[in-house]
């Protein structure tokens, strides 16, 4: 074991010099800093003080010496700690306001806790941004694709969801919203509490109240907004592993399953997507809804796997593809 009086003279200096040094040099020395203290002989410390205490039976005398072997210990450990601490609220500062954005890609299906505790389950090829911490007044998030809402209440910042020119506004509330860039208008559908819409347009803004088991519809295009009251369970499920068609086309259903399980689907005959279906799919495999929805309609589909290209690079999605039996 190295001299302690050794060790403590080279800490002095290496506290010293600190200033000097590049960021990345004053953490490596602080690291050491730390490593040598844990080499200071602890038991000879305490037979100093011993020894000390035998030969002046003084008070004074002993404070001093406990204070100086405590300052030895103490104020290097102090001083690397305080360095390595700033660094990282340094750090945690620079992320103080971070703008997140969670991606669901296609064929899956996510789950996220904001800040504040509100959940969110995004749906495929979905995109979700927020600040964190929510700043300013409300608690703002962007959202383009489509998500479940289950918001925590707080009454003195509303929780906003903004998508396109429309604007949703809740204290605490379970609500869905459908947004997808190539949808031609926007969907919301609440379950619980109440919600306030506002839709942005030439002449100024609108608002609409929606109630429990109300559903709603805003064109992108001309900004109209139609409510009506209905079951709403068809729009909301996804986020519970069911998949529901309720007299849905067919250009309907190709469209959800594309996003749920990550391929293509190829129609082959036109006269099929005059076709609906009404039927529901709970945690199934693909090839499982393949098959009942063969054996339930009039159609014939094949699936086709995924090809690696010669590169090992590029790949194509596995493809569904139906026709007329």
């Amino acid at each position: 074991m190295a001299d302690d009086t050794t060790i403590r003279q080279k800490i002095k200096d290496r506290l010293s010099n600190l200033g000097n040094q590049t960021e990345e040099s004053q953490i490596i020395s602080a690291r050491q800093i730390i490593s040598e203290i844990e080499t200071i002989n602890s038991r000879a410390a305490f037979a100093l003080v011993q020894n000390r205490i035998q030969e002046k039976n003084s008070y004074r005398q002993l404070l001093n010496t406990l204070s100086r072997v405590a300052a030895i210990l103490f104020i290097p450990l102090l001083m690397a700690s305080i360095w390595i601490l700033s660094r990282q609220l340094d750090s945690n500062s620079s992320q103080h306001y971070a703008l997140q954005e969670i991606t669901s890609p296609s064929g899956i299906r996510s789950q996220v806790l904001l800040p504040d505790g509100t959940k969110v389950w995004l749906n495929a090829e979905s995109t979700l941004k927020f600040q964190v911490p929510f700043q300013g007044e409300n608690r703002n998030v962007d959202l383009q694709g489509e998500a479940f809402f289950d918001v925590v209440k707080d009454q003195g910042k509303p929780f906003v969801v903004q998508t396109g020119k429309v604007k949703i506004k809740v204290l605490g509330t379970r609500f869905n919203c459908k947004s997808y860039a190539e949808d031609e208008n926007v969907q919301v559908a609440l379950e619980e509490g109440k919600i306030a819409l506002n839709i942005a347009g030439s002449s100024g803004s609108s608002e609409k109240i929606l109630h429990p088991g109300e559903f709603a519809v805003v064109g992108k295009s001309n900004l109209q907004a139609t409510i009506t009251s209905e079951e709403i369970d068809k729009y909301i499920a996804w986020h519970t592993g069911k998949l529901v068609f309720s007299n849905s086309p067919m250009s309907e259903v190709a469209q959800m399953l594309e996003r749920w399980y990550g391929i293509d689907v190829v129609v082959r005959d036109q006269e099929i997507m005059n076709y609906r279906f009404t039927t529901t799919f709970e945690n199934e495999s693909l090839f499982q809804v393949i098959e009942l929805l063969g054996l339930s309609s009039p159609i014939r589909i094949r699936y086709v796997q995924a090809t690696l290209g010669k590169d090992n690079k590029s790949k194509t999605r596995s493809q569904i593809i139906i026709t007329k039996k």
